[in-house]
């Protein structure tokens, strides 16, 4: 799947209740994300930017003290039950080894569950931290090659005549 067809994304913050107990198995989890050559969400198609992390809320004058909650925020491209599908496809061990540490959790293969667990625990987001929020990831990446490309060709450049600077133009721009 490449970008979507609006350019818009969405942004998505839940907070789900931990198992009892489960607080160190999360946070083992998340860790476990980190570790190798980068986060498994770089893999799934329209991710922008993803954090998971296990918070303790302090505790409320007449509650007492609350229990663990997961952190997931992310900024995909849109629509999010798009991108929920192809999290679920891509990276379901990943998912279900840090999220079967809440409750209730239905595991990345029963997808039509996890849509209406992921609206259950969902919060409003008020903003994005994305720059530009209506580029999906396809255009950023393409976006950012073409400044590499522009890089090498001025470093390249550099000390050079006009004319070979010319000539390199012409054939970094394929004329």
């Amino acid at each position: 799947m490449s970008g979507n067809r609006t350019g818009a994304v969405e942004a998505l913050t839940l907070l789900a209740p931990l198992r009892v107990g489960a607080a160190d198995a999360a946070r083992a989890a998340v860790t476990a994300l980190g570790a190798g050559d980068g986060s498994p969400f770089a893999d799934v198609p329209g991710t922008h930017l993803v954090r998971v992390q296990v918070v303790h809320p302090p505790a409320r004058r007449s509650r007492g003290s609350p229990g663990d909650y997961l952190l997931l925020a992310a900024d995909v491209d849109a629509p999010l039950r798009r991108w929920l599908r192809e999290a679920c496809l891509t990276i379901p061990g990943e998912l279900d080894a840090v999220l079967s540490t809440c409750a209730f959790w239905p595991g990345a293969a029963r997808l039509a569950l996890v849509e209406r667990w992921v609206e259950r625990h969902r919060l409003p987001v008020g903003f994005s931290v994305i720059g530009s929020p209506q580029a999906p990831v396809a255009r950023v990446r393409e976006a950012l090659a073409l400044r590499e490309r522009l890089r090498t060709l001025a470093a390249d450049a550099e000390g050079a005549t006009a004319a070979a600077v010319y000539d390199a133009w012409r054939r970094w721009n394929g004329r």
